[in-house]
């Protein structure tokens, strides 16, 4: 088929990376900087073992 734009795909992968390495910049820069000075108490109940714990899904560990 007949592409009007074709770099369009190429442009719509970069956008898609971007945003993706924006986000796990974003993670990574969350536990590098500390989450409980961010989040203060409320890092306690969004960290994944926490969370796992208080469901009875850490118990293998």
């Amino acid at each position: 088929s007949l592409q009007i734009y074709p770099f369009a795909d190429v442009v719509g992968s970069a956008i898609g990376f971007t945003v993706f390495s924006a986000l796990l910049s974003s993670w990574a820069l969350t536990f590098a900087i500390g989450g409980e000075q961010l989040f203060g108490h409320v890092w306690d109940e969004l960290v994944m073992y926490n969370v796992a714990d208080r469901y009875g899904l850490s118990g293998w560990i």
